[in-house]
C-alpha cells in the first residue's frame, strides 16, 4: 500500500465481548470518501488478531470490494527503554519473592502452633482428671490462642495486600515489557485495506470487528450471609493483554470459548499381573490443578456514614443474563468500561442473586475453637461458574474459599466460622479406678462427663454433637460399655453423633458414663 493510493480510517473500540479465552473486539470509523475507487486502510490493530476473522461492514452510498490485511513492522525499539523496564522488573521480583517467603514463615508458624494447640486440647481432660493441672490454665491457653490468632490474622492480611500491590505492579510492568520485546526485536501490527467503489461522494461510515487473543475472565463472589438469606454477588475479573486498551466501551461477558468442545468416548482401562520387567508407560499429560486460594482473615474496615452528609449509596450496575440454547451464558452490562490492557486484574460485577439459607452449628469434642456455624444455601435457577469467593457475615469479612460449579437449586454449605452466641462445655464428673479380676496389674477405669450445651440466640437452633472415646484395637484392652442419658443417632469407631435442638436461652445436657 502507497500513501496516495489509501484514505486512513481512524477507529474507536466500540464493544467488547470478552470469552473465557479471547474475545471479539467490534470498532466503527467514519470518513469523507470522494466518488470512483478508493481504498480505505485501518492501522495499528493488535498483533494478537485472528486474520480469519476480521469482518468488514459499512454504510454510505457504494460498495465493498476486496479486503486485504497485512502485517506492518515499525521500527527497532529503544534498548535503553527496555533495559531499565527489564532492571525495574527484576526489583520488583526480588520484593514479591520476599513478601511470599514471608507469608510462607508466617503460615507455617501458624500451622506448628496449631499442632501444639490441638495437642494440648486432646491431653488436657487428661490432666485435669489426674489433678495435674487447673481450670485457670485453660483460660490462659484460650487468651493466649484468641491474641496469636488476632496477630496472625493481622500479620498475613497485611502480607497478602502488600503481595497484590506488588503484583499489580509487576503485571502492569510486564505487559509494557511485552510491547517492546518479540522475536524480532521490532512492534508489529495489523493494517487493514478496504476497496470500495463510491458511487456518490460524501461521509462512509465502516464497522469491523475481529477475535483477538490475550484476554481472559474468571468468575469470582462475594457472599454476604444474613439471617435466612444469602446474597451472592457475581463478578468477573478480567484481565486485558490484548495490546490495545478498551476506553468507554460496552462490555459483554461470555462463558463460551474459542476452542471447540467435544465429546471423548473412555478407552478400556487394563489390569495385568505385575511384570518388574516391563518399562512403565509414559505419564500422560494433565492440565495443573489450579491452587485454591487459601483461608484469608481481614480487619473489618470502617463504613463512611452515608447518612450524616444526606447521600445515597451509589448505584452498582449488574448486568442482564442471556442464555443460549446451547447453554452459553452471557451477561450484557449497561454502562461504559475502560479496561487497559495492563494485565492486571479489573472486576465487573455481573450479577446478585438473594438466596435462600439457614444457619446450622457443630461442634466436636477435639475442636479447641467451640461450636462452629455455617451456612446451607439453595442456589435458584441459574447456574454458579466455579470461582474464588469473599465470604462475610452482616458485612464482615470471615474469610475467603472456593465455590466449585453449582447446579440450579442444588444446596451447597458456605462460610465456616465460630459461634459465640452457643457454647458447649464438656467436663468430667467422676473417674474412678479398680481392681479388675485376680490377675495381677489389671485394671478398670470408668468415666463420667457432663456436656452442657447453652443457647444465647433469640431462635431455636439445630446443632450437630460430635464426642469421641475410646476404641480398642488391642486385645489386652476392653472398652466394656458406653450409656448416654440422650440417644445418640449414629456410632462409628467411638464417634458418637447427637442431633439436637436447643430452644433461646435454653440448654441441654448429655450425660456420657464409660468403662
Amino acid at each position: 500500500m502507497t500513501e496516495k493510493n489509501y484514505t486512513v480510517l481512524k477507529t474507536t473500540i466500540d464493544r467488547v465481548v470478552v470469552y473465557l479465552d479471547g474475545a471479539r473486539v467490534f470498532r466503527s470509523g467514519k470518513v469523507e470518501l470522494k466518488k470512483g475507487f478508493q481504498q480505505v486502510s485501518v492501522t495499528g490493530l493488535t498483533k494478537n488478531l485472528y486474520k480469519d476473522s476480521v469482518r468488514i461492514s459499512g454504510k454510505g452510498k457504494g460498495s465493498l470490494g476486496a479486503i486485504d490485511i497485512e502485517t506492518v513492522y515499525q521500527e527497532e525499539v529503544s534498548h535503553e527503554v527496555l533495559n531499565k523496564l527489564l532492571q525495574d522488573e527484576e526489583k520488583l521480583q526480588k520484593n514479591l519473592q520476599s513478601l511470599q517467603k514471608q507469608l510462607e514463615f508466617t503460615t507455617h508458624q501458624n500451622e506448628r502452633m496449631k499442632v501444639l494447640s490441638s495437642r494440648f486440647s486432646e491431653e488436657y481432660p487428661q490432666w485435669l482428671a489426674s489433678g495435674e493441672t487447673q481450670l485457670a490454665t485453660l483460660s490462659e491457653f484460650i487468651v493466649f490462642e484468641t491474641k496469636r490468632n488476632d496477630e496472625y490474622m493481622k500479620r498475613v492480611q497485611k502480607l497478602k495486600n502488600d503481595i497484590e500491590e506488588v503484583t499489580k505492579k509487576l503485571n502492569t510492568l510486564q505487559a509494557k515489557i511485552n510491547e517492546y520485546r518479540n522475536q524480532s526485536h521490532v512492534e508489529q501490527t495489523y493494517e487493514i485495506a478496504i476497496a470500495v467503489e463510491v458511487s456518490q461522494a460524501g461521509p462512509f461510515i465502516f464497522e469491523l470487528s475481529y477475535q483477538t487473543t490475550g484476554v481472559s475472565w474468571e468468575p469470582s463472589y462475594d457472599v454476604d450471609l444474613k439471617t435466612d438469606k444469602a446474597i451472592l454477588k457475581g463478578m468477573a475479573q478480567i484481565v486485558n493483554r490484548t495490546l490495545e486498551d478498551w476506553i468507554k466501551v460496552s462490555l459483554e461477558i461470555s462463558t463460551a470459548v474459542f476452542k471447540p468442545l467435544r465429546a471423548i468416548d473412555p478407552t478400556p482401562y487394563y489390569i495385568d499381573i505385575y511384570d518388574p520387567y516391563r518399562p512403565p508407560p509414559a505419564p500422560r499429560r494433565s492440565l495443573k490443578a489450579k491452587k485454591m486460594a487459601p483461608m484469608a482473615l481481614q480487619e473489618k474496615e470502617e463504613a463512611m456514614e452515608l447518612a450524616d452528609y444526606g447521600m445515597e449509596p451509589m448505584v452498582e450496575p449488574t448486568a442482564e443474563l442471556v442464555e443460549s440454547p446451547s447453554g452459553v451464558q452471557s451477561f450484557e452490562i449497561s454502562g461504559k468500561w475502560t479496561i487497559p490492557s495492563d494485565g492486571n486484574n479489573h472486576p465487573v460485577t455481573l450479577t446478585t442473586h438473594e438466596l435462600k439459607s439457614e444457619k446450622e452449628f457443630y461442634w466436636a469434642a477435639s475442636d479447641a475453637l467451640g461450636v462452629i456455624a455455617q451456612d446451607k444455601i439453595i442456589n435458584g435457577d441459574a447456574v454458579i461458574l466455579g470461582g474464588n469467593a469473599k465470604i462475610y457475615a452482616d458485612g464482615e469479612f470471615i474469610g475467603e474459599t472456593y465455590i466449585n460449579r453449582i447446579a440450579p437449586r442444588e444446596e451447597f454449605k458456605l462460610g465456616a466460622r465460630e459461634e459465640l452466641k452457643i457454647t458447649a462445655k464438656k467436663k468430667l464428673l467422676e473417674r474412678v479406678k479398680e481392681k479388675a479380676g485376680l490377675v495381677k496389674g489389671k485394671r478398670a477405669v470408668s468415666y463420667e462427663y457432663e456436656l452442657v450445651l447453652s443457647n444465647y440466640r433469640k431462635e431455636p437452633s439445630q446443632i450437630t454433637i460430635k464426642d469421641v472415646i475410646p476404641y480398642s484395637r488391642s486385645e489386652r484392652i476392653k472398652v466394656k460399655g458406653f450409656t448416654a442419658n440422650v440417644e445418640p443417632v449414629s456410632d462409628t469407631l467411638g464417634i458418637y453423633t447427637w442431633e439436637l435442638k436447643v430452644r433461646p436461652d435454653a440448654e441441654k445436657k448429655i450425660i456420657t458414663n464409660m468403662k
